[in-house]
C-alpha cells in the first residue's frame, strides 16, 4: 500500500512540475499537510481524554464489572474461553462502544491472539472479529471530535444514528456467524 501511494504521489507531483504547474503543486501539498497537521492536533485532545478515561475505568474496576455483566452473553457468543482472553474482549468492546477504535486496537490484538486456534480461525475468533468489526457504538467520540472540528452546528446528531446502524450490522454478523457454525 505504501509503495502505491507513494508512486501516486511521486507521479503527480512530477506530472504537475512537467506541465508548469510546479510552484501550484508545492503549495497544494503545504497546504494539505497544514491541514492535515491541524486535523490531527484537534484529534489529539478527544483521544487523550478517552484514552485517559478508559485507563481509569480499567483501574477502577470497571472492567471487571463491564466482564461481570457481559460475562453470559459473551460465553454465549465466543464459547469456553479464557478469562484473560474475556478481560480483553470486554475491554476492546468497551472502548469500541465508546468509538475509540484505536484505543481499541491493543486490546484486540492481544485478544485476537489468545482466541487464536493456531493457522485457522476457529469459531471464538470468528466471532470476536465479526462482534469487533461491527461494533456498536455508543458513543461515537471520533466521528464527533471529527464534527466538531469541521464545525458542525450539531455534532452530536450522529449518535442515534451510528447506535441503530451498528446494533444492526452486529446483530445481522452475529447471525451469519451463528449460522455458518451450525453448518460446520
Amino acid at each position: 500500500m505504501q509503495v502505491c501511494f507513494c508512486t501516486m504521489l511521486a507521479g503527480a507531483l512530477l506530472f504537475g512540475v512537467f506541465e508548469g504547474r510546479g510552484d501550484a503543486v508545492f503549495a497544494a501539498l503545504l497546504q494539505g499537510a497544514g491541514a492535515a497537521v491541524e486535523r490531527a492536533l484537534g484529534l489529539m485532545g478527544s483521544f487523550g481524554i478517552f484514552c485517559g478515561l478508559m485507563n481509569v475505568l480499567s483501574q477502577a474496576g470497571g472492567v471487571e464489572g463491564l466482564k461481570r455483566l457481559l460475562k453470559r452473553p459473551l460465553r454465549f457468543l465466543l464459547g469456553e474461553v479464557e478469562e484473560e482472553a474475556l478481560s480483553y474482549v470486554t475491554l476492546n468492546m468497551a472502548a469500541n462502544m465508546l468509538g475509540l477504535g484505536n484505543a481499541a486496537t491493543p486490546a484486540g490484538l492481544k485478544a485476537a491472539a489468545l482466541l487464536s486456534d493456531g493457522p485457522r480461525a476457529g469459531a471464538a475468533l470468528s466471532m470476536f472479529l465479526v462482534i469487533n468489526t461491527s461494533s456498536v457504538q455508543l458513543l461515537p467520540s471520533t466521528v464527533i471530535a471529527l464534527r466538531t472540528a469541521h464545525g458542525a452546528a450539531h455534532p452530536e446528531a450522529v449518535i442515534l444514528p451510528g447506535l441503530a446502524a451498528t446494533a444492526l450490522s452486529t446483530v445481522v454478523g452475529i447471525l451469519c456467524c451463528k449460522g455458518m457454525e451450525k453448518r460446520r
